[in-house]
């Protein structure tokens, strides 16, 4: 799902703009999408959908880890549902560094 989320939230800010830039800063719908079609590039889409996929499954893996790791009773599985979003937190922040220093190496 986490691919998906993100080309619908690439399309919803992309609205989001041309809303506050057709309705607050006076242009013209076709010259909103001429100048966001110039400045985006399938580079960057796929670059956003395969950072999607790789977060996907960290989160994944971490809810995984974390379940298996978890005890018999209910405050053991409460612990261990805080104990998965923390680390998937943790690995999202690390991917995200790795991804921003590769991303630049490569010029993406």
């Amino acid at each position: 799902m986490m691919p998906l989320l993100c080309v619908y939230s690439d399309l919803m800010g992309t609205l989001g703009g041309a809303a506050v830039g057709i309705g607050m800063l006076d242009l013209s719908p076709t010259l909103y999408f001429q100048q966001t079609v110039k400045a985006l590039s399938l580079t960057h889409f796929a670059g956003g959908v395969f950072k999607s996929c790789v977060y996907g499954a960290l989160v994944a893996l971490a809810g995984c880890l974390r379940g298996m790791q978890s005890g018999k009773s209910a405050s053991a599985v409460g612990d261990a549902a805080t104990a998965a979003v923390v680390t998937g937190i943790v690995w999202i922040i690390v991917a995200c560094g790795i991804f921003a220093v590769v991303f630049y190496v490569i010029g993406i």
